[in-house]
């Protein structure tokens, strides 16, 4: 007998519940820079090279998000896991982004280093929740997931350790 496939989870996934505290976060600590930048201000380097620096990494970003959204978007409509693309790098290319590449780059363009707070807790929010997109997966897709996770990392790509063999 068949394991029971269980119902579809929204395309978002466990998405909003971590990005809504962490966009409000991020907010605040704008805000807090913006009304007290002798406390909270980047000074240096000079705010041209830390707006084009932010700019960059924003503008890679928002590419590589427009980029690992569409193959999800395409994968979710044919009701397919996805493995290749940007998701043979890591499981989770959408949150990674937003932790090491548009949050970095939003405290840079603001020149806010309590902005970089976003960081470790859109990390750690991420850590907390991303399992029950996880068990998720592994309901629907089976084997086919079990090894996805096996060979690729959850944020990061998965260096073979010396002692696995090459294949």
């Amino acid at each position: 007998m068949k394991p029971e496939t269980p119902a579809r989870m929204s395309f978002w996934g466990v998405g909003p519940s971590i990005q809504v505290p962490v966009g409000v976060y991020a907010a605040l600590t704008g805000a807090a820079t913006y009304l007290w930048p002798a406390w909270f201000a980047i000074d240096w380097p000079p705010y041209p090279a830390l707006l084009a620096a932010g700019a960059v990494l924003l503008a890679l970003g928002l590419v590589f998000q427009a980029i690992a959204g569409r193959e999800l978007l395409r994968a979710y409509r044919e009701d397919r896991l996805l493995t290749t693309g940007v998701y043979a790098l890591c499981r989770n290319p959408l949150y990674a982004n937003i932790i090491f590449m548009l949050l970095p780059a939003a405290a840079l363009v603001c020149r806010s280093c309590l902005m970089l707070t976003a960081v470790p807790l859109a990390y750690v929010l991420t850590r907390l929740r991303i399992g029950r997109e996880q068990r998720y997966l592994e309901k629907r897709f089976g084997r086919e997931y079990a090894d996805y996770r096996r060979r690729t990392g959850l944020l990061l790509p998965k260096w073979p350790r010396r002692d696995e063999p090459k294949h």
